[in-house]
């Protein structure tokens, strides 16, 4: 407990800031960011601008409706969110396509830079990273937004053409969890708008609305007193400010507007109950939820009681954590907490994730952790560890203040305007949170619960698979289970843990750096340590005060026997679950409380790698921890133990969904009789040996001759050198070097075609061309295959989802790989009506054999100018150079050279990416698979 008092006022000496801020009127309004610049024109349109360099030379535009699903009448079910679709449809100044074709040619891409979404509540708009140093261009985003207020056309033609691609979304939306919310939604809700509206709207609706019902819900709700821009980025706020004035001044205010109502949930008195049960449902959830109407009032008090609210949940979710790795619990995990609901209101929540014949006792387990709390409270240690984690972020999170992106801050400003919410400046959250955190006490922090847990507005949900059982709890029985555990009286919780125990068990006996060189081009060394580890080390003053790294040898999964998979993989997933050292998780996550190291492991197929990433101060128990993954790992039969059961359970109670059935489908097809495929299932699971799990997982990890440690950051060689001689090269080493081995390539030659039926809840074709061919590597192999992928992914998106309406969306996907052998791949998915799914895959080859004669220059044009846009060298991170070093080890390559990108994309034609794509098509093997629903 001293230590962490220490921590704390440790943390409150911290800062740079001079001069200190009391912050004793909590009643005071937060107050917001003076560098945002804020207006609100004659019409009631308000503006929001900001200087923002990251990235630089680029902005973000963002417009958002105070509109969404939840104004909609009967006969407008589903139409806020089909306008959204009809904004990227033609405008009076962009008709048609033509906005999506201008704002491609500057490579801002649709779907990824170009954007929007719609709720019960809002609609908004995005057009992000785009290029600022063209004027022409900052200009025509604007009349863009000015468009989107104000000026769409509605053409009837578009309109009719749209309906295809909202019936497909439709269709892809309505999966299992989607199907539950609409059955739940009228208990949720209480019966309100909200329970009726599910954004996505009625299908019968969508396919058949007359064109002036939209244009009616247009012109009712876009309007400038319910719409807001937001341009961040790097702009001059001034010029701009002007330029948003003169566009949007000129748009008219709507005479006598519909009155903008928030909608009313009303209480209920009495407790409601639903049950839902569905086939494709594998687990059963109990919930108890309790809503409440939410405070929107901006005081730095209201500021305050969101810590405290966080820091239940926080504390809750350790508390269920701790009981599922410390024993048997009838849950498959359980929570308890406060958070958002809709606009206005918020629930509290208690849920338990139950194993099947455990229902009532899951319930009971959980809310038992609830009452212990309501009548013990937290420990003051528990909250003490979790005040010093918050203001150790808090410090982190100021640091890194001007590393916020465009998005960041426009996403932050859509919460001011649509929701109330007050954003404060970096150095406001800074004092606010150094000042009011320390305060906080455990006796506010327990009351939480009692607070939020109130006898009116409850719901009890329940869901579970369809099974034929009849063993989901009633609302009786979860009342009375309720009543039980609040009159029972609960043992008080007792926090063993020693927090003052060292983090090494061993005392590391130190190597020493035997050879050193530089690496010309990349500024950084490479150290030789006396036990054979190589160290590359770059340091990169960005101010972030980070430091990453990253260890990797060859060898993984293809070293393997198949019968030594299942403990593989075992050693894989499990141990680092168990914790380090002498410490279980729940004792390492308290003795490190106010530390900013993490450290994890990876085994893969060809390689195995531990990564780690720490703020400078805590350099030294980064390198601890991994020295600690190599020379101290923990193994808990124990816990294996529960895993094992739990694997064990989920296979006796496996339920299988089309989307299961379809992926497994795609696997055993793609291996083709690869012995090494296994099924996980009742076999593979009694192959995992515990002690073969380890001795695998000492083979990987034990040898630092055999691995490359990258380490990247805001720290210089001086300070690091010894740290690494004391702990890395304190591993121990065989002096062995290991390759991976080439297992065999099993994807099926020539051409196979399949159509399998599946039995689904909702009928819906799923189109999967998956195709595969050896290649000779080159840099302009890569990257005309990559341009390839992006040219199909727009003509499907032009033919198949707009002039078709055959389906939401192709995912075209190109691969490219070196190990074992060389290799491209290419994939084509989408799904659609089950009536289509012939006429359009005859078209995705019809695409097909059009790319190999011939490429539209334009087309080239859009994907070469994103892919520019997206290879910004300005964005030299930490992560960024931690790739270039690893690229530059494995394959020789430097990216940083000209000819690794910039000379082959500034090159490029369309002949050479038509002769790219007949050279990967004529070879490529193919499999060609399409899911159809069974006939019930």
């Amino acid at each position: 407990m001293r230590k962490l008092l220490l921590l704390i006022l440790g943390l409150n000496l911290i800062s740079n800031i001079a001069g200190a801020q009391q912050f004793a009127d909590l009643s005071q309004p937060v107050p917001f960011d003076t560098t945002i610049r804020k207006g609100v024109l004659p019409n009631g349109l308000t503006y929001y601008l900001k200087r923002n360099i990251n990235p630089k030379g680029l902005a973000s535009f963002y417009i958002y409706q105070n509109v969404g699903a939840s104004l909609e009448t009967e006969q407008q079910d589903g139409l806020a969110h089909f306008l959204e679709h009809m904004a990227f449809n033609g405008t009076n100044t962009f008709p048609g396509k033509a906005m999506l074709n201008m704002l491609e040619h500057n490579g801002v891409k649709f779907g990824k830079d170009i954007n929007a979404y719609t709720t019960k509540n809002e609609t908004v708009y995005n057009l992000s990273r785009v290029p600022t140093k063209d004027s022409g261009l900052v200009d025509s985003c604007l009349l863009i937004l000015r468009d989107w207020c104000d000026e769409l056309s509605l053409d009837e033609e578009e309109i009719d053409a749209e309906r295809g691609v909202i019936s497909e979304e439709w269709r892809t939306r309505h999966t299992p969890g989607f199907r539950l919310q609409g059955k739940i939604a009228p208990t949720i809700y209480n019966g309100s708008i909200y329970a009726y509206r599910d954004v996505i709207g009625e299908l019968n609706v969508i396919q058949n609305f007359d064109p002036e019902e939209l244009r009616k819900f247009y012109h009712e709700w876009y309007r400038t007193d319910l719409q807001a821009v937001a341009i961040v980025g790097d702009i001059d706020v001034d010029a701009m400010e002007q330029r948003v004035i003169e566009l949007f001044s000129a748009i008219p205010a709507i005479e006598n507007p519909k009155e903008r109502k928030a909608v009313i949930i009303l209480d209920n008195q009495e407790p409601m109950y639903v049950q839902v049960k569905d086939k494709e449902y594998k687990n059963v959830n109990i919930n108890l939820k309790i809503r409440h109407k939410k405070s929107t009032d901006n005081t730095m008090q209201s500021l305050r009681d969101s810590y405290v609210n966080s820091f239940f949940n926080a504390l809750m979710k350790g508390r269920y954590k701790e009981l599922v790795l410390r024993g048997k619990v009838p849950f498959l995990s359980a929570s308890a907490g406060y958070g958002p609901l809709e606009r206005d209101y918020s629930t509290f929540d208690v849920y338990a994730v139950a194993n099947i014949g455990k229902e009532s006792e899951a319930f009971e387990a959980a809310y038992t952790e609830l009452q212990r709390v309501i009548q013990h409270g937290f420990t003051n240690e528990e909250l003490e560890r979790l005040k010093v984690n918050t203001l150790v972020a808090v410090e982190n999170n100021y640091k890194k203040r001007n590393s916020i992106s465009s998005d960041g801050y426009c996403k932050a400003i859509k919460r001011v305007y649509l929701e109330g919410q007050a954003v404060s400046d970096a150095k406001f959250k800074y004092l606010f949170a150094k000042e009011i955190i320390p305060g906080i006490t455990v006796e506010e922090v327990s009351a939480v619960a009692s607070k939020y847990l109130s006898d009116i507005n409850r719901a009890y949900v329940v869901t579970g698979p369809d099974n034929g059982a009849d063993s989901l709890p009633t609302q009786e029985e979860i009342e009375a289970i309720i009543a039980m555990v609040e009159q029972s009286t609960i043992e008080p919780y007792v926090d063993n843990t020693p927090v003052d125990a060292p983090l090494m068990s061993t005392t590391p006996i130190p190597g020493k750096v035997v050879s050193e060189k530089t690496i010309d081009g990349f500024k950084a060394q490479e150290w030789t340590l006396s036990n054979g580890a190589k160290v590359v080390f770059k340091q990169v003053n960005n101010k972030t005060n980070k430091v990453i790294l990253k260890a990797v040898s060859k060898g993984g999964k293809s070293l393997y026997d198949v019968k030594d998979i299942p403990s593989f993989r075992a050693a894989s997933a499990f141990v680092s679950g168990f914790g380090i050292g002498a410490h279980d998780p729940i004792q390492f996550k308290k003795i490190t409380a106010g530390k900013t190291p993490s450290c994890g492991f990876k085994f893969g197929e060809y390689e195995e790698s531990v990564s780690a990433s720490t703020m400078v101060k805590d350099l030294e128990t980064m390198l601890q921890l991994v020295y600690m993954r190599f020379e101290e790992p923990r193994f808990d039969r124990n816990a294996y133990d529960q895993l094992m059961e739990r694997n064990y359970y989920n296979i006796n109670n496996k339920v299988e969904t089309a989307k299961d059935l379809m992926r497994d489908t795609l696997t055993i097809l793609s291996n083709n009789g690869d012995p090494r495929l296994l099924a996980f299932d009742k076999d593979y699971l009694e192959q995992m040996d515990f002690e073969r799990m380890k001795e695998i997982y000492f083979e990987r990890l034990s040898n630092a001759a055999d691995f490359t440690f990258f380490i990247i950051g805001d720290v210089d060689a001086e300070t690091l050198k010894p740290l690494v001689e004391e702990y890395i090269g304190a591993i121990n080493s065989t002096g062995e070097v290991e390759e991976w081995v080439d297992n065999g390539d099993y994807f099926p030659k020539g051409k196979h075609e399949h159509r399998i039926y599946l039995p689904m809840t909702e009928p819906k074709a799923t189109v999967d061309l998956k195709m595969r061919a050896d290649a000779d590597y080159s840099r302009e192999t890569i990257i005309y295959h990559n341009i390839l992928g992006s040219v199909l992914n727009l003509r499907y998106t032009e033919n198949i989802r707009e002039k078709e309406g055959g389906t939401y969306g192709v995912n075209v996907r190109p691969t490219g790989s070196r190990i074992p052998e060389m290799k491209l791949g290419l994939e084509i998915r989408f799904d659609c009506d089950p009536a289509k799914a012939d006429h359009l895959k005859e078209l995705v080859y019809k695409e097909l054999k059009q790319v190999q004669k011939s490429v539209l220059q334009s087309d080239l044009d859009k994907v070469v100018l994103n892919m520019k846009k997206n290879n910004r060298k300005a964005l030299m991170n930490n992560n960024y150079w931690l790739s270039v070093l690893t690229k530059f080890y494995e394959t020789g390559e430097n990216r940083m050279l000209p000819e690794y990108f910039d000379d082959v994309i500034n090159n490029v034609t369309t002949k050479e990416i038509a002769k790219a794509a007949k050279k990967f098509l004529k070879k490529a093997d193919v499999l060609d698979i399409m899911f159809l629903p069974k006939a019930k």
